[in-house]
């Protein structure tokens, strides 16, 4: 691991550099000191945690000491809580004034050298490198339990610090610009939410004046397909519907080894799940060609002449469609919804050409918001890309430097938003 590391870098044992200090289970008193107090489900996906206004509070019997509560600066890691993948996730406090302290399931980390840099360690714990060096300390296995001693034997490559501050200058320029285009998704988010619920949302309800969109029930607009797998099509058309993502392909273990029962999706068709379409898991086909789901799906489409693809994709998740759920789920312990169940569902509908404007302004609002979160996601591909170059040393950023060079383009001069 050594061989990747540039001369001028020095190879640390974290434990001489940092202080660690397990955090406090806390029993509510009726009378007593009230502090803040930092919990594992604080952290989110937040890396530096500076807002403590909705923090919840505990009244203790004892007033605590000064080095209980915590400084800006310091790192709490995740030590236990049941979930794996939280194990060692670490978050850098800014509590200013504020008097908070930290729970049992965290461990406190301070640093108490000035070799290391809090925000270039911030970055190293958000890498890859710090997730291997926790493997690593738990013998190739994944840590349950983080502890202090895990923490304080890990060791770590440090550049100079001056160069570690180059390091930080040029990823918190890409954080900069994953927060701008974070900030654009949930502008353009709103704009397309605005858009659905005043084209379609709005003329669900019948009480409105001038509605001249028809009631209609829901096999009068889409048709159920159930079309089996006679062409003979091979796992790489298996697809299964993920909440968020929509229809993608399916890993070759949970598949059957026999696939010709399974149901054929043609392009713009709609599958769900019967037993997770309450909780939104449905998707529109995406692709140009045939796919295949599970025989335990459910597929339909819009009927031709009578309902536009893309406007029944939109009409699909408003409040009559939601209400309509409950209604047919009611009553079962596991909730299983087939097409018979949706049928005599009655939606509100325009004739074809105006869904067909409908559906096509939708999907263009749609797709402007889908690329820019397709940019997000590509800026952070390419800065943990960035991250193991740097924090390697593999790429060095020496006094001759160019910043410009490793700047996201959306910081570039003529690249701003």
């Amino acid at each position: 691991m050594s061989a990747l590391f540039s001369d001028g870098w020095k190879n640390i044992v974290l434990g001489d550099h940092a202080e660690f200090r397990n955090g406090v289970n806390f029993t509510a008193k009726s009378a007593g000191k009230v502090v803040k107090v930092l919990g594992v489900s604080d952290f989110a996906s937040r890396s530096i945690i500076s807002d403590f206004q909705q923090m919840p509070s505990v009244t203790l019997a004892n007033t605590p000491n000064a080095d209980d509560y915590l400084r800006d600066g310091d790192f709490v890691f995740v030590r236990s809580n049941g979930s794996r993948d939280l194990i060692g996730r670490c978050a850098m406090v800014l509590p200013r004034n504020e008097k908070v302290m930290f729970s049992g399931f965290t461990i406190r980390m301070r640093l108490v050298s000035t070799e290391i840099l809090p925000r270039f360690w911030l970055n190293f714990v958000k890498s890859e490198l710090f997730k291997k060096a926790l493997h690593e300390r738990g013998s190739g296995s994944y840590i349950t339990n983080l502890s202090q001693e895990t923490l304080s034997k890990i060791d770590v490559w440090l550049p100079p610090p001056e160069e570690q501050q180059r390091i930080v200058d040029i990823l918190d320029s890409w954080d900069q610009a994953i927060d701008q285009t974070e900030r654009l998704i949930g502008a353009k988010q709103r704009r397309f939410d605005a858009a659905r619920i005043r084209l379609i949302e709005t003329f669900q309800s019948a009480d409105k004046g001038n509605n001249l969109w028809a009631p209609a029930e829901f096999s009068e607009i889409a048709e159920e397909l159930k079309l089996r797998n006679t062409a003979g099509h091979g796992p790489d058309r298996v697809m299964g519907v993920i909440k968020g993502e929509g229809l993608v392909p399916m890993r070759s273990h949970v598949m059957a080894a026999d696939l010709r029962r399974y149901l054929i999706v043609p392009p713009r068709a709609i599958a769900y799940n019967p037993m997770r379409l309450n909780i939104g898991s449905i998707a529109a086909s995406r692709y140009d060609q045939d796919v295949l789901v599970s025989p335990d799906y459910v597929v339909f489409r819009a009927r031709k002449d009578r309902a536009d693809p893309d406007f029944l994709r939109f009409l699909i998740g408003t409040k009559r469609w939601r209400d309509h759920l409950v209604i047919v789920g009611s009553g079962s312990v596991r909730t299983r919804i087939y097409f018979d169940g949706l049928a005599e569902m009655v939606l509100r509908v325009p004739d074809i050409r105006e869904q067909k404007r409908i559906g096509q302004f939708l999907t263009a609002v749609e797709q402007d918001l889908n690329a820019t979160k397709e940019s997000a996601s590509g800026l952070r591909t390419q800065k943990r890309g960035l991250m193991q170059k740097l924090l390697t040393g593999e790429w060095r950023l020496d006094e001759r430097f160019d910043p410009e060079a490793l700047t996201p383009p959306l910081l570039k001069v003529g690249g701003r938003s």
